[in-house]
């Protein structure tokens, strides 16, 4: 009687050893899985903060053309009133 119970018992640690190497096995997976997620993470971390660097970039270069197209449109009005005297001098000149 004790001959087959140690055979059960030898049975049963042989399972739960081969049980424990396919856990070691999957626990070696989820940790590579674990460590790749880690470096994609990083590398979107990076490419956000590119992102926000260059999005402040494009908002300094916004303000900068919205003031050169305000000034840039009071000087095509000053060309306009600058052409519009030139042409009503000559225009007076060459009546007088």
């Amino acid at each position: 009687m004790s001959e087959q119970r140690f055979d059960r018992i030898e049975n049963t640690l042989e399972s739960l050893t081969i049980k424990m190497d396919k856990l070691s096995e999957l626990m070696s997976s989820v940790i590579r899985m674990e460590e790749k997620q880690i470096a994609v993470q990083a590398r979107l971390d990076n490419i956000d903060s590119r992102v926000n660097t260059h999005g402040v970039t494009l908002d300094s270069h916004s303000i900068k053309i919205a003031t050169i197209t305000k000034s840039s449109g009071a000087n095509e009005w000053f060309v306009r009133v600058l052409i519009a005297a030139l042409v009503t001098g000559v225009v007076i000149m060459l009546r007088g």
